[in-house]
């Protein structure tokens, strides 16, 4: 929470609560919290542009998401198919479920990483993703759960930039095992079981 408050307040408040200000000092702030009281419900969304990895980019007002919502959970995920990332963004004190589509103009790829363990758990968590593509290597790792309120897909999708294959692609399972695949095709759906030889391809 953002607005000031003292936990360990065990004076009576001071006035009433002022919601247009959002100022609130109470002794036990979870009682709110548990009649659906919202403590901090003027915050503007922000989304920023990573711009060719040298700079962060406001978007906020173009893309739309700069609105009052009080919003605490950003699920990433490719919500029409098209190779990137839409966000689904909820709010914490209610509210419309709102989703962002992605549509900014690109000429980068990505391809999309489906995980079936054998060893390890069903859906790979916790698995790292190793790609790399030229000098540049990509890191991502198979966590979904690390927001409120929500989940990201266990389908990992992984921009590599306007190539049309990826050098060399690791997959470091939690069990300890490592695959290695070799001048792997971009823009489609690759699913990896933890105990095969080769990935097989998906159509999108």
């Amino acid at each position: 929470m953002t607005q000031p408050f003292n936990r360990l307040s065990v004076i009576e408040p001071q006035g009433v609560l002022d919601v247009e200000a959002g100022e609130l000092w109470v002794s036990n702030p979870w009682e709110l919290m548990s009649e659906g009281v919202n403590l901090s419900a003027y915050e503007r969304n922000r989304l920023f542009f990573n711009y060719e990895g040298r700079e962060f980019i406001d978007l906020s007002y173009q893309s739309g998401a700069d609105i009052d919502s009080d919003s605490r959970s950003a699920i990433a995920a490719d919500f029409d198919r098209d190779g990137d990332l839409d966000l689904l963004v909820a709010s914490v004190g209610g509210g419309p479920l709102r989703l962002f589509m992605n549509q900014i103009p690109s000429d980068g790829k990505s391809v999309r990483v489906l995980l079936e363990g054998t060893k390890s758990n069903r859906q790979g968590v916790g698995t790292r993703l190793q790609i790399e593509v030229g000098s540049r290597r990509i890191v991502r790792d198979v966590f979904p759960a690390n927001g409120l309120m929500g989940q990201h897909p266990t389908e990992t999708v992984i921009g590599v930039g306007a190539v049309n294959e990826i050098d060399r692609l690791l997959v470091h399972w939690p069990s300890g095992h490592t695959q290695t695949f070799q001048n792997v095709p971009v823009g489609g759906i690759l699913q990896i079981r933890e105990d095969a030889v080769n990935y097989q391809s998906l159509p999108r």
